[in-house]
Parts: structure tokens; C-alpha cells; sequence
């Protein structure tokens, strides 16, 4: 029987099983532990069903892997659990539907399986220390986390993952889940499907078509991985064998890189069509408690932010549609461009108005408005790096009367302007520099 140098512990949360596994030195310190969620009870490193713990322990034992907190979770019916939509019976042999509870089973681990498990263990709860991995359906429900839960789960190990399934790879074709900060790691045995008549036969295929997909959406070599594993079929002792070289590259603190800045500010667009995914403005004060670290002349931090969401929206909405009912020449037309002017606004997951006071000096002026656009910016990439895109607008209305007194914009303030805040629906390519070179005079001689 497998020795195992950490704990092993059986638990249970909302009804489902858990099995817990705690790395050796948990005991042993007081820090917090990274997280990663297993499909299936945990069978993947379970020592009932693999030895894939001897294995992770010697990694972390070598550094490969930074000790880990492992959280196997039970599933009702996997057919139900692990699909995100429901399908027919791909086989005669075994006439059962697909239940597509994949939402549901996603919602209960993002928020209550995930709420348990950091209120009893020491685990470092960020995104960046949490992480869900499975094999087979529990790989493509992996995957299908990665598009739904880019803020809660940032490690995305998929084990012969069935991109087979119905819809899939056309969902994952047109829902572009590009998030910076997520790393994903895929794998496939090479016989995978061989021997099938269905559309599993199509294994292989299926899963380079879904990587290249990702790779295409602007996942980068150090973001996503794709192993072939030669002469192995779909069976648990493959994936077993496989799981800690999953581990060790979605984990290994040597190979996993923080996002550069340069690579950020690159890779940083302007998003003007968002998802109906809310935008939580708890994380929006975080970001924003790091990018008012600007420079500022004197330090007057002229800045404040009205953030408005929800019903709060309307707040904006009613305003602009009354300016823009005023302002149109066209009697019959009034309401019609009121109503769309209003629905735009409506339709934006969230805003921030923000607000610099206006010094009456005007060098303190031009420097505070410097600052406060820096401070725009910083947001902008804290941000992006969260997965979470904006657009700065500055249209003519935020300087009207009737803006300013719906948001309570006092005398003495001037707008800066809007942001447009959300996850992003589609990301523009990127529009091209001309060379700082070309711009730059050099001056070395008196």
C-alpha cells in the first residue's frame, strides 16, 4: 500500500463527498496552501486508485511542485455533473442522455465547495492559487470551468479531455475564453478513440482542434500545453500516470511566470462589446487601491470614482436619455433615440464615472489631470490582467448639467470620463506602432 508523507482526509460538503489531501508540511507551518479541485472523487491521486501521490510528494520534495492542497469532489452522476448541456446517447451499448448540469455542478464548487474549504484549511484562496483539473468528462468540464470561472479558477488541467462532446468545440470556437491570467494544460493519448465507432473515434482531432482554438485566441506557449501522450489509450492508469506531470507544469513556480508588464501592456485592448457576467466591485476597489499609486505633485490625489452597476445604471441611463430626447431636432424620432441611447448604457455590465477636482491653478492642473489619466491606466492593466476589459469614453454628454447633477458631480470637478467595464465578448486584434525610434530625438551635444 502506498505511504503517504501528508494527510488524507474524507469530508464532506452540502452532501457530497469529499477526499482532502494535505501536503507534508501542513502541520508544520502557518502558511497557506494553493488549491486544486479534482473531478471524481479524487481518483486521480486517491492511493485506492493510483500511486500519483508518491510521485507529487517526491516533486514536492524536489521543488518541482510547490506543495499543494488536493480536494477530490464526488459526483452525483458524472453524465449530468460533467456536461454543460444536455445531449443524447452517443451509444447503443449504454442508451443514456448526457443531464448537462454542468453549471449547477460548477456554481456548487466555484462558490460553496470552494467557501468550505477555505474557511476550514489554510489555503491561499486567490484565482492564482486555485486551479481544477479532471479526466475524460471531468477534463471537459475542466475546460468548460476555464470559459465560466476565469475569476475563481486560473489553473485549467484538462486529462483527455472529450472534446468530442456535442457543441463543444464549436462553443469553445465561438466563446473566446482569452484571459491572462489563466494557464492551461491539455493531453491525449495517441490511441485514444481507435477503437471506437462513434464520435469518439474523433479524440485525437477533436482535442488538437480545441487547443488550436485556444492557441489562435491568444494563448501563448507559456499559457497552454498540449501533450500527446504516444501508445496510450483512454484508461485511469494513463491518466493517473500522467496527473503529476500536469501538476508540475500548471504549477511549477520555475516555469510559471507572473505576466510581464511589457507583455501586458501589449497585449491590452480597448473592449467595447462585454458578456452579461457581472464584474464584482469588491475586486474593482482591490484593483483600484493599486493603481492610485500614481505620481501626483504635492500628493493632492484629486480623484474619486462613482462606480454604478446593476439598477444603479439607471442613474446614467435616465440622465442620457433625457439629453438626448432634449437634443434631437426630429419630434417623431425623440423617444426612439432615448430609448436606444438608454438601452446602451442598460447594457454595460458596469461603470465608473471618474472625477478630478479642478485646481484653479493651471501647472497643479495639467499635472493632476497627468495623474488621475495615470491612474486610469494602471486600472486599465490591473484589470486586464483579472480578464476584465474597459474602454475610457469621453463623449460630450459627461460635461452637460443634466449628467453632472444625476451623479452629483460638485462645482470646482471636471469628468475625466467613463469606463466601460466588463469580461470581454470579443478582443479586437491589436493596431499597429509606429516605432518609438521614429519618434525620439536624440540630443547628446550642447
Amino acid at each position: 500500500m502506498q505511504i503517504v508523507k501528508g494527510q488524507l482526509f474524507a469530508d464532506v460538503c452540502h452532501h457530497r463527498a469529499l477526499l482532502v489531501y494535505l501536503p507534508p508540511s501542513y502541520d508544520k507551518s502557518t502558511s497557506r496552501f494553493p488549491v486544486m479541485y479534482v473531478h471524481d472523487g479524487g481518483d486521480l491521486f486517491d492511493p485506492a486508485f493510483s500511486t500519483a501521490l508518491d510521485v507529487i510528494e517526491d516533486k514536492f520534495a524536489e521543488g518541482k511542485i510547490p506543495e499543494l492542497i488536493l480536494v477530490g469532489i464526488q459526483p452525483g452522476n458524472r453524465r449530468d455533473d460533467y456536461t454543460p448541456w444536455f445531449s443524447k446517447a452517443i451509444s447503443p451499448e449504454r442508451n443514456i442522455d448526457f443531464g448537462g448540469q454542468g453549471d449547477a455542478y460548477l456554481s456548487y464548487v466555484a462558490k460553496e465547495c470552494k467557501a468550505y474549504i477555505d474557511s476550514k484549511y489554510r489555503t491561499d484562496p486567490r484565482p492564482e492559487k486555485t486551479g481544477i483539473i479532471g479526466f475524460s468528462l471531468g477534463g471537459l468540464i475542466s475546460m468548460y470551468a476555464g470559459h465560466q470561472y476565469p475569476d475563481v479558477f486560473t489553473k485549467i488541467g484538462s486529462i483527455s479531455g472529450s472534446y468530442w462532446y456535442e457543441g463543444m468545440v464549436s462553443f469553445m470556437r465561438e466563446k473566446k475564453m482569452y484571459h491572462p491570467g489563466l494557464r492551461i494544460y491539455m493531453d491525449v493519448g495517441s490511441k485514444e478513440g481507435a477503437k471506437k465507432q462513434n464520435i469518439q473515434k474523433q479524440m485525437v482531432p477533436l482535442t488538437k482542434e480545441a487547443h488550436q482554438i485556444l492557441a489562435d485566441s491568444g494563448f501563448t506557449a507559456d499559457q497552454l500545453a498540449l501533450f500527446i501522450d504516444e501508445g496510450a489509450d483512454h484508461l485511469s492508469k494513463y491518466a493517473n500516470a500522467r496527473f503529476p506531470g500536469a501538476l508540475q507544469w500548471l504549477w511549477n513556480e520555475k516555469e510559471e511566470t507572473e505576466m510581464e508588464l511589457a507583455k501586458l501592456i501589449k497585449e491590452r485592448r480597448s473592449i467595447h462589446r462585454f458578456t452579461d457576467r457581472e464584474v464584482d466591485p469588491a475586486l474593482v476597489t482591490e484593483l483600484m487601491d493599486t493603481a492610485v499609486w500614481a505620481p501626483n505633485y504635492h500628493m493632492t490625489q484629486p480623484w474619486r470614482f462613482i462606480v454604478t452597476y446593476g439598477e444603479g445604471k439607471r442613474r446614467i441611463a435616465e440622465a442620457v436619455r433625457i439629453m438626448k430626447e432634449k437634443r434631437e431636432i426630429d419630434p417623431a424620432k425623440k423617444k426612439e433615440v432615448g430609448e436606444k441611447f438608454y438601452n446602451k448604457i442598460m447594457a454595460i455590465p458596469m461603470l465608473m464615472t471618474v472625477i478630478m477636482e479642478e485646481s484653479p491653478n493651471l501647472i497643479t492642473r495639467q499635472d493632476d489631470f497627468a495623474s488621475t489619466s495615470i491612474v486610469i491606466h494602471n486600472f486599465s492593466l490591473l484589470a486586464w490582467e483579472k480578464g476584465i476589459g474597459l474602454t475610457w469614453e469621453t463623449y460630450p454628454w459627461i460635461h452637460e448639467p443634466e449628467f453632472r447633477e444625476a451623479m452629483g458631480i460638485r462645482p470646482g470637478e471636471k469628468v475625466l470620463g467613463n469606463l466601460h467595464i466588463g469580461y470581454p465578448a470579443a478582443i479586437p486584434g491589436a493596431q499597429p506602432r509606429i516605432p518609438a525610434a521614429e519618434r525620439i530625438t536624440l540630443v547628446d551635444k550642447a
